[in-house]
C-alpha cells in the first residue's frame, strides 16, 4: 500500500493568500476575534520573523512593525479546503480530508491513496512533484509526503518541509526524527511523556508496547504505533463534489460595481481552474452577495441577500466569458447596498465538445452570441430578447419567449437531406379587415382592400374557442379559401393590378364570433 498527503503550513493564512496574490510575501497575520478579545490567530513565516506570535492582542502585534492582517474567514478556509481536495483528485479517486487538529478546527491536510496509480503518473517522487506543482496552481505552498500508511504520510508531511518519499519499512527511522507535537496528541499525554523525557517520536517509539499500555491504555498503544509508523487503515473515501464553490469575506463594504468586479474575477478565476482540473465546465453560476445591514437611520439592521442565476446556453470555462456575463446581469440588477460578502457557485457539467458537419452554415459562437444578446437585453429590458416559441393553447397566435440558443450550441444537429417540406402560413399582422359574401353559409366571394374575388374552393369551417374561463374569451370559424389573386405571391393584400397575369393563391379567413367581423388572416406559402 502507499498513500500520499499533501500539508498546507499556515493554512488560515494561504486560505487568504490564494485569493490575494498580492499579499505574497509579504508578512500577514489573521485575527480572530471581535474588540477588545481580538487575537491573532494564524501568522505566516514572514510575519513570524518579525516576532508576531499566536495569540498576541492587535496592538502587541502591530508593533513588531509593519504588517498586513486579514479577518479569519470561515468561508474562505471552507473553499480552500473544496480547492485542495481537487487537486488530490487529479491524482486518485480514493481520498480523505486530514484529521482536524482539535486546537485550531482546521482541515489543512488531505490524504490519497495512490496504489496503482506510479502506472498511470510515474514515479512515486513524480507524483508527489505533481501533487505540488498543482496545488501551486491554485495558490498553495505545500508539504507533500508519501508512506506506506496514512498516519506516517501525514506526520512526514507535517514535519518535513517540500517532499517526502519514505521507503518501505523506514518509516520509523525517518519518522523518528520528528517532535510528539507533529502526532497532535493530547495535551495531557505530551505533558506526561514530556515529563518521561520522551521529547521525539524516535524516543516513544524505543519505549517498550506492553509497558506503554499498562501505563496510557488502548488510547496508548495507537498512539505508540502512529510513532513507530506502523498504523494501518483503510481511508474514508470522499464523495466528488456536485458544485464548486469560491467565496470572500470584504473587510470592508464595496459600493461600485467596478471594484466589486475586480473581486468576482479573482473567484470565478479560481472555479474556472478547478473545473479545467477535472476537465469540466459549469452551465450554471450563481452568485450571492450578502449586503451591508442597517441604513443611516439604525434601522433595518438584518443583513440581505441579493441572489443572481445565470443559466448559460453552453457549458464555459473562461472566466472572462463568465465575468462578462456577470458585469452585464449585475448592471441591469445592482445590489441596493454595499456588499460585504461574495458566494459563487458553479454546476458542474460536461465540457463542450463540437464538430460541425461541412454542408453547415457558420454560425456566430455561442460565447460572443450569449454577450451579445445579454447586451441587448441590458438595453431594452429583461424578457424582450429571445425566441419566440408556440404555447401549448388552441389560442391562435399564442406564443412566448424563450432563451435563444444556437441549434449548434444545443447539440441539435439535422441534416439537410432529413429537413421536410411543410406548408407555411405567412400571417398578415394586423389581419386584414374584410367582407364574406356567403352561400348557403358558405363564402363565395372575399372582398378585401377594395378588390372582390371569388371563391373558387373552400374547406372548413374549424371551429375554435377558448379562454372562457377568464376576461379575454375568444371564439371564431376559421376557412381556407382558394381565391383569384393579382398580386406576386407573399403579398400581403388585395389591390388591384391590371397589368399582371392573373394567379391563385390559398388564404385562410375566419369569422370573429364575438364581433360577428370577418379578416384575412394570412396566405399560405
Amino acid at each position: 500500500m502507499a498513500f500520499a498527503c499533501i500539508f498546507v503550513p499556515d493554512f488560515p493564512v494561504q486560505a487568504v493568500v490564494r485569493l490575494e496574490p498580492d499579499l505574497r510575501g509579504k508578512p500577514v497575520v489573521i485575527y480572530q476575534g471581535a474588540p477588545p478579545l481580538t487575537r491573532v490567530f494564524g501568522t505566516n513565516s514572514a510575519a513570524r520573523d518579525m516576532g508576531v506570535e499566536s495569540g498576541m492582542t492587535k496592538l502587541q502585534a502591530e508593533a513588531c512593525g509593519a504588517i498586513e492582517w486579514r479577518w479569519r474567514s470561515a468561508l474562505q478556509e471552507a473553499t480552500a479546503q473544496a480547492a485542495l481536495l481537487d487537486c488530490a483528485w487529479t491524482i486518485s479517486p480514493r481520498i480523505e480530508q486530514g484529521p482536524k487538529r482539535a486546537e485550531e478546527s482546521l482541515l489543512d491536510t488531505v490524504v490519497l491513496d495512490i496504489e496503482g496509480c506510479e502506472k498511470l503518473f510515474g514515479s512515486y517522487l513524480k507524483i508527489a512533484n505533481d501533487l505540488k506543482r498543482v496545488a501551486a496552481e491554485v495558490g498553495f505552498e505545500t508539504q507533500v509526503a508519501i508512506a506506506g500508511n496514512p498516519e506516517a504520510a501525514i506526520c512526514a508531511a507535517r514535519g518535513f518541509a517540500e517532499i517526502t518519499v519514505i521507503p518501505e519499512g523506514k518509516e520509523a527511522q525517518v519518522l523518528g526524527k520528528l517532535s510528539l507535537s507533529l502526532l497532535a496528541l493530547p495535551t495531557e499525554l505530551l505533558e506526561t511523556l514530556h515529563r518521561w523525557g520522551v521529547h521525539t517520536c524516535g524516543e516513544f517509539a524505543a519505549l517498550p508496547e506492553i509497558a506503554v499500555i499498562e501505563r496510557l491504555g488502548q488510547e496508548g498503544k495507537q498512539w505508540h504505533q502512529l510513532a513507530r509508523g506502523s498504523e494501518v487503515r483503510q481511508l474514508i473515501p470522499q464523495d466528488f463534489p456536485s458544485q464548486f464553490e469560491e467565496g470572500m469575506d470584504l473587510d470592508f463594504p464595496v459600493d461600485l460595481l467596478e471594484s466589486l468586479l475586480f473581486v468576482v474575477n479573482r473567484l470565478l478565476e479560481q472555479l474556472c481552474l478547478r473545473l479545467r482540473m477535472h476537465v469540466l465546465a459549469t452551465s450554471e453560476l450563481k452568485i450571492t452577495l450578502t449586503l451591508q445591514p442597517g441604513d443611516s437611520r439604525g434601522k433595518n439592521t438584518e443583513a440581505l441577500l441579493h441572489i443572481r442565476t445565470l443559466r448559460l446556453p453552453v457549458p464555459a470555462k473562461e472566466a472572462k466569458f463568465l465575468l462578462k456575463l456577470l458585469q452585464l446581469d449585475l448592471q441591469a440588477h445592482p445590489p441596493g447596498a454595499p456588499v460585504t460578502k461574495l458566494h459563487i457557485v458553479a454546476v458542474p457539467t460536461r465540457s463542450r465538445t463540437r464538430q460541425l458537419g461541412l454542408f453547415l452554415p457558420l454560425s456566430p459562437e455561442p460565447e460572443a452570441l450569449e454577450i451579445t444578446l445579454a447586451r441587448i437585453e441590458n438595453t431594452v429590458g429583461e424578457g424582450r430578447v429571445g425566441a419566440p416559441a408556440l404555447m401549448d393553447s388552441h389560442r391562435p397566435g399564442a406564443f412566448q419567449q424563450e432563451r435563444f440558443v444556437l441549434r449548434e450550441a444545443s447539440g441539435e444537429f439535422t441534416k439537410a437531406a432529413e429537413h421536410s417540406v411543410h406548408p407555411v402560413l405567412r400571417i398578415f399582422r394586423p389581419p386584414l379587415p374584410a367582407k364574406v359574401e356567403l352561400k348557403e353559409k358558405k363564402p363565395a366571394a372575399v372582398v378585401c382592400e377594395g378588390a372582390k374575388k371569388a371563391v373558387l374552393a373552400h374547406a372548413g369551417p374549424f371551429r375554435a374557442k377558448g379562454g372562457w374561463w377568464s376576461e379575454s374569451p375568444w371564439a371564431r370559424d376559421e376557412w381556407d379559401v382558394l381565391i383569384p389573386s393579382l398580386r406576386p405571391k407573399y403579398e400581403s393584400s388585395f389591390a388591384n393590378t391590371s397589368n399582371k397575369k392573373e394567379e391563385t393563391a390559398l388564404y385562410r379567413i375566419y369569422l370573429d364570433l364575438r364581433s360577428n367581423s370577418w379578416f384575412v388572416e394570412g396566405i399560405y406559402d
